[in-house]
């Protein structure tokens, strides 16, 4: 009897992924464990968005405090300009109650020069 043998020579070189592939099979395992893997894939994606929101809601309600703050200043400062500006304070001043009241009372026409040359 007379035998065929095909030698496929130096040249034929199998790839790293052909032999992974030969013994590659699909069974329960992998299965589960593929199930396993894709539950965690999304549950880090839903945990670095959720992360994303709360650091942006924390990021505005500390915006909004530092802005009531301001506005707080704002008006504290507004309270101190027209206390400052009142006839009483300018009255209290230790420069007007240093001024003396004038003995006699002299009235310039505006036709007249006040100053020359």
């Amino acid at each position: 009897m007379s035998q065929l043998i095909l030698n496929r020579g130096n040249v034929y070189k199998r790839s790293l992924l052909n032999k992974i592939m030969d013994k590659f099979q699909v069974g329960p395992y992998l299965v589960i464990s593929s199930l396993v893997m894709f539950v965690v894939l999304i549950i880090v994606v839903t945990l670095v968005f959720s992360t994303r929101q709360i650091t942006k809601g924390y990021q505005l309600s500390m915006l909004d405090f530092k802005h009531n703050n301001l506005v707080t200043q704002g008006e504290v400062r507004s309270m101190q300009i027209s206390n400052v500006r009142s006839l009483r304070y300018i009255q209290e001043a230790p420069k007007v109650k240093s001024m003396i009241s004038p003995k006699s009372i002299v009235y310039i026409k505006g036709e007249s020069t006040i100053a020359s040359r």
